[in-house]
């Protein structure tokens, strides 16, 4: 999936997901491989990516998981190829309202809002003091009341949630370590290998070798 249209569902912006979701819809390669024996499984691969990416974002899984079982149906019902693009873009469409329309009460405590708005930008380049000025909350006060709720500094969470879609990424899709690292905000791609490996145990190399040859075996 075009990298930039995942970035326009994540930042809920509406004429650039039309623009790349209908790019998406006329590459030669996908409309090949919706004319094909493999269009089914084209279809379940694009509806794992998009549940996952949004798990991330916040949206509850139960919620996912139960409209990610309609979805497959569909599928199934859709046994014949060719399969009209038009099954796909509403598939997609479907997951960019579900973020879209996903509303938090303004009561929420601090904490959580510091959470909200770190997973609803996750893929920009977050800092404390960005953070602050976005909710209007003391600079001094951010870490003290996130880590009292979660146990985990602000910048120790904005990394492990940036490598859970990392790991996504790796393994349902063939995007370069490079693309993966500037699509969830990364300076570079030496940084992005380190701290993935300090916080997974290996390399992404090694993590999507691995999770290649367990969906094979």
């Amino acid at each position: 999936m075009n990298i930039k249209l995942l970035r326009t569902i994540l930042n809920h912006d509406k004429n650039q997901f039309l623009f790349w979701k209908n790019r998406l819809l006329k590459n030669k390669i996908l409309i090949c491989e919706l004319n094909s024996v493999y269009a089914q499984n084209t279809l379940i691969e694009y509806t794992t990516l998009l549940s996952n990416l949004i798990i991330n974002n916040g949206y509850p899984c139960n919620d996912i998981y139960a409209i990610k079982k309609k979805i497959y149906a569909i599928i199934a019902e859709n046994n014949a190829y060719p399969i009209n693009t038009e099954i796909l873009s509403q598939i997609i469409c479907l997951f960019f309202d579900l973020l879209l329309n996903e509303t938090y009460s303004s009561e929420i405590e601090s904490s959580q809002k510091i959470k909200n708005h770190i997973d609803r930008n996750i893929t920009q380049s977050l800092t404390l003091s960005d953070i602050a000025r976005n909710l209007h909350m003391p600079l001094k006060e951010l870490n003290l009341q996130f880590k009292a709720k979660y146990d985990l500094t602000i910048n120790q969470y904005i990394r492990r949630r940036k490598i859970d879609i990392s790991k996504n990424l790796l393994y349902a899709t063939n995007l370069s370590f490079q693309d993966i690292a500037t699509f969830v905000g990364f300076n570079s791609q030496s940084y992005f290998i380190t701290t993935f490996k300090a916080i997974v145990g290996q390399t992404p190399s090694d993590y999507r070798k691995n999770n290649k040859q367990q969906n094979l075996a």
